[in-house]
C-alpha cells in the first residue's frame, strides 16, 4: 500500500519517524548512559541500567571535581572558598576510592576522563581571576552536585543490590554535604541554577522540549491516516466505471494509448421506392392500344406517364410528288 501513497505523504512519514527516533536517543543520551547493558546477577543483587549510570556518573564528577578543589585551595581570593575547595577535594578522593572498588566487585566499566560539559566547566574557572574566581567556581560546583543528587537518590530507593544501596547511602551524604559547603560561601546565585526535569505530560508541568517526540509521532500517524485515505479513494474510482468521456489528460493518455476498437456500419436495407414512382408495366399497353384505335378518347397524360418511344408517322410532301 505504500507505493500507492502520494510522494509528499511518504517523505513526510519517513521524515517523522526519524526525526522521533533521533529525539529519542539524544534524550537518552543526555538523561542517562547509553550501551551500559541490560541486567546481571552478582551475589549482592542484579545490577541494573540506573545502577551502572549512578558509577558512571559519581566516576565523572570526581574526575573534574577533585582537581577543581584543589585549584580552588591554591587560587581562590576568599578564605571560606579555599577552605571549601580543600573539603572537597579530600573527600571527593574518598569517594572516588570507594566507586572505584565498587565498580570492580560489580564488573562495571568506568571512564577515565570528564565529559566535554564538564571540560568546558573547567577552562572557564581557570581562565577566571580575582573575585570573579570565587563566584564561578562556586557557581559551578554547586550546578553540577545539584545535577548528580538526584540520581543518586533515585538509585537509593530502587536499586535491587545491596552493594550499589550501601555506596548510594554514602554518595548521598557526601553530595549532600558537599552542596551544604558551597551554599554556605553566600555567593551561589540560585536563580541561575538550571530547572528541575519536567515531571511528564500528564502533570501539568510540561515544557516544549517534551512534547517534540509526541509532536513527531503525531505527525507520523496524521500522515499515514492522510495516505490511506487517498489510497481508499483512489481504489475506489478505479473500481468505479466512469461516466461520459476523459475529463483529464491523464484519461485522455489512456484512452489513446490502448487499442482503438472498431464499430461495423449498420447495414441499410434498400427501401422500396414509392408507388407513384414505379413503372407501372401495363401502362405501355394502354398508350399503345390507345394510337391504333383512332376513336377512343386520349387520356390526359400525367407527369408520371412514360412518353410514347414510337414517333409519329410522316405525312407526304406534294412538292415531292409534283416534282416527281
Amino acid at each position: 500500500m505504500l507505493h500507492r501513497l502520494p510522494r509528499s505523504v511518504r517523505w513526510t512519514l519517513v521524515l517523522a519517524v526519524l526525526g522521533a527516533v533521533t529525539v529519542s536517543v539524544v534524550q537518552s543520551w543526555a538523561s542517562g548512559a547509553p550501551g551500559t547493558g541490560g541486567w546481571t546477577q552478582t551475589q549482592w543483587g542484579p545490577v541494573g541500567p540506573a545502577d551502572r549510570d549512578l558509577l558512571i556518573k559519581v566516576r565523572t564528577a570526581g574526575l573534574w571535581e577533585l582537581p577543581t578543589g584543589q585549584q580552588a585551595e591554591q587560587q581562590a581570593v576568599s578564605p571560606a572558598v579555599k577552605e571549601v575547595g580543600r573539603h572537597l577535594a579530600v573527600e571527593h578522593a574518598e569517594l572516588d576510592a570507594q566507586v572505584r572498588q565498587v565498580a570492580d566487585q560489580l564488573g562495571v566499566q568506568l571512564p577515565t576522563k570528564a565529559t566535554d560539559q564538564q571540560v568546558g566547566w573547567m577552562n572557564e574557572i581557570s581562565a577566571a581571576t580575582g573575585t570573579d574566581y570565587d563566584k564561578i567556581v562556586v557557581q559551578r560546583l554547586r550546578q553540577a552536585h545539584g545535577i548528580v543528587l538526584p540520581i543518586i537518590s533515585e538509585v537509593r530507593v530502587s536499586t535491587r543490590n545491596t552493594l550499589v544501596r550501601q555506596f548510594a547511602e554514602t554518595a548521598d551524604t557526601t553530595v549532600t554535604r558537599h552542596i551544604g559547603y558551597l551554599e554556605s560561601t553566600g555567593l551561589v546565585d540560585f536563580a541561575a541554577l538550571p530547572e528541575a526535569p519536567s515531571p511528564g505530560l500528564l502533570s501539568g508541568g510540561t515544557s516544549w522540549m517534551d512534547m517534540i517526540v509526541p509532536a513527531l509521532v503525531f505527525l507520523a500517524a496524521a500522515g499515514a491516516a492522510i495516505g490511506l485515505i487517498a489510497s481508499l479513494r483512489r481504489s475506489r474510482k478505479k473500481d468505479t466505471p466512469t461516466r461520459g468521456g476523459p475529463t483529464t489528460g491523464r484519461d485522455l493518455a489512456t484512452l489513446h494509448s490502448g487499442p482503438i476498437p472498431t464499430i461495423p456500419a449498420p447495414r441499410r436495407e434498400r427501401q422500396p421506392a414509392p408507388s407513384s414512382e414505379r413503372p407501372d408495366p401495363l401502362a405501355r399497353y394502354d398508350r399503345i392500344t390507345q394510337q391504333d384505335d383512332p376513336g377512343s378518347p386520349r387520356p390526359r397524360a400525367s407527369r408520371h406517364s412514360y412518353r410514347n418511344t414510337n414517333p409519329p408517322p410522316r405525312r407526304a410532301d406534294p412538292a415531292a410528288s409534283h416534282r416527281s
